[in-house]
């Protein structure tokens, strides 16, 4: 169940970045405004550049085995 919840997870992603990056979405920011001398559209792309690689992370970030923590408590380590 793990493994089609993560596959699941990347096809959002991979949807959420095609939406994200498409040429309607893209031209709403392609203006001659700025913010603090940056152009909204540098500041668009690269925030949401930033937040598909913060969900990738997400994502990807190995989750321990219900078991994990008993089994490491258990241990004795000795030196």
């Amino acid at each position: 169940m793990a493994k089609k919840s993560r596959i699941n997870q990347f096809i959002g992603l991979f949807l959420l970045g095609n939406f994200l990056f498409s040429y309607p979405i893209l031209t709403l920011f392609n203006t001659t405004r700025r913010v603090w001398g940056i152009p909204v559209f540098f500041l668009y792309f690269f925030f949401a550049w930033g937040l598909l690689i913060v969900l990738m992370i997400r994502c990807t970030r190995a989750t321990p085995e219900p078991n994990y923590r008993k089994t490491v408590q258990d241990q004795k380590f000795t030196v």
